[in-house]
C-alpha cells in the first residue's frame, strides 16, 4: 500500500479501555497505481446517517468498485454489530459505553474512537407553535412529565406531546443523561426509531415537542428552532458559532468505532471521512468539523 493513515493510536482510554485515533495528515486521494475493491459496512447512529450516506456515495465515485453498505438503527446497534463483527465502522453519537468495550473485547475486537465533528440538539415544535424559547430546566420537566400542558411554559392552554429517540439510539443517551440528568421519560413520550421521524410527527402534530441532530433542522422541513438557555438568561440558537464555542448547552461530539485491526480500503475510508473532502460534505449536511489539517 502506498499510501497509509499517519495516525497513532495514542490513548487507552483508562476508563473505557477505548483506543482513540488521532490523525496527524490524512491522505487526500486514492493510491496510485491500484484501484480500490472491496465492500465496507456501515451501521449505528441515526443521527449521523445523512452523512454516513453522503460520505459513502462521493467515496463510491472516486473509486466505483467499493461497495459500501450504510444503515442506521441506532448507536447501540452499531456497537452490537462492532462486536458480532458485522460492520466495519459504528457510527455513534455517544462515546463507547465501557460494559460495551468489554462485549467487544470478550468477542477479539478493540474498538478505536474518531471524532468527526460536533452536533447539536436542536429542539423543534410546530411552526405555528407560539412558544419560541425553553430552558433547559423546563425542557426537563416537560420530558420528565412534570409540565404536561403548554401553558406552563407560555404557549397556549394545549396538551404537550413530547417525541424522541428509542432506546437503542445515543441520542436518547445523551439526552436522558444531560438533560433528564439520567432520569426517566415520561410514561407517555413517544419513542420513534430515527430524526427524520420526529420531523415529520411534529410538522403535522400543533402540539408536539421533538429532539433531533441539527443537520435534520436543515433539509427543507417545516418546524420552529427553539432557542435554549441554561444557566443565565441568555438564549442561543443552534448554530454552528454557538455549537462550535459550547454557548450553545445542549452540544456534543460525533464518533466513529472501527476494530484497531483495519484493512487497507477501511484506512483510507477512515482518512477520506476525516480528510478535507469528508469533512467539507459534514459541514455541508450541517454538522460541524472540528478536525485540524497539517498542510
Amino acid at each position: 500500500m502506498d499510501m497509509k493513515i499517519s495516525a497513532v493510536f495514542l490513548i487507552i482510554g483508562l476508563l473505557t479501555g477505548v483506543a482513540v485515533g488521532y490523525v496527524a495528515a490524512p491522505r487526500t486521494g486514492a493510491t496510485t497505481g491500484t484501484e480500490l475493491t472491496g465492500t465496507i459496512v456501515v451501521k449505528g447512529s441515526d443521527t449521523l446517517l445523512i452523512v454516513a450516506q453522503q460520505w459513502a456515495e462521493e467515496f463510491i465515485s472516486l473509486h466505483p468498485k467499493v461497495n459500501i453498505q450504510v444503515a442506521g438503527g441506532g448507536t447501540g446497534t452499531g456497537f452490537i454489530a462492532l462486536k458480532d463483527k458485522t460492520t466495519d465502522i459504528a457510527d455513534a453519537s455517544r462515546e463507547i459505553k465501557t460494559s460495551e468495550v468489554e462485549s467487544c473485547k470478550a468477542a477479539g475486537v478493540n474498538p478505536v474512537e474518531w471524532t468527526v465533528g460536533l452536533d447539536g440538539i436542536s429542539i423543534v415544535v410546530h411552526p405555528n407553535n407560539p412558544v419560541n424559547s425553553l430552558s433547559t430546566t423546563q425542557l426537563e420537566m416537560i420530558y420528565n412529565g412534570t409540565y404536561t400542558n403548554w401553558s406552563e411554559v407560555g404557549g397556549s392552554n394545549a396538551p404537550i406531546v413530547t417525541y424522541g429517540r428509542q432506546s437503542t439510539s445515543g441520542t436518547y443517551d445523551f439526552f436522558r443523561e444531560h438533560v433528564l440528568h439520567n432520569r426517566d421519560f415520561r410514561a407517555d413520550n413517544r419513542e420513534l426509531a430515527g430524526n427524520a421521524e420526529i420531523v415529520q410527527s411534529v410538522q403535522g402534530d400543533a402540539n408536539g415537542i421533538g429532539y433531533v441532530g441539527v443537520a435534520y433542522t436543515k433539509q427543507g422541513v417545516d418546524v420552529k428552532i427553539l432557542g435554549i438557555s441554561s444557566s443565565s438568561t441568555t438564549i442561543y440558537q443552534p448554530t454552528i458559532a454557538n455549537i462550535k464555542s459550547g454557548a450553545y448547552p445542549i452540544a456534543r461530539k460525533l464518533y466513529i468505532y472501527t476494530d484497531s485491526e483495519q484493512s487497507d480500503l477501511l484506512e483510507q475510508y477512515v482518512a477520506f471521512i476525516l480528510g478535507p473532502q469528508g469533512q467539507e460534505i459534514l459541514e455541508e449536511v450541517g454538522y460541524i468539523s472540528t478536525i485540524k489539517m497539517e498542510k
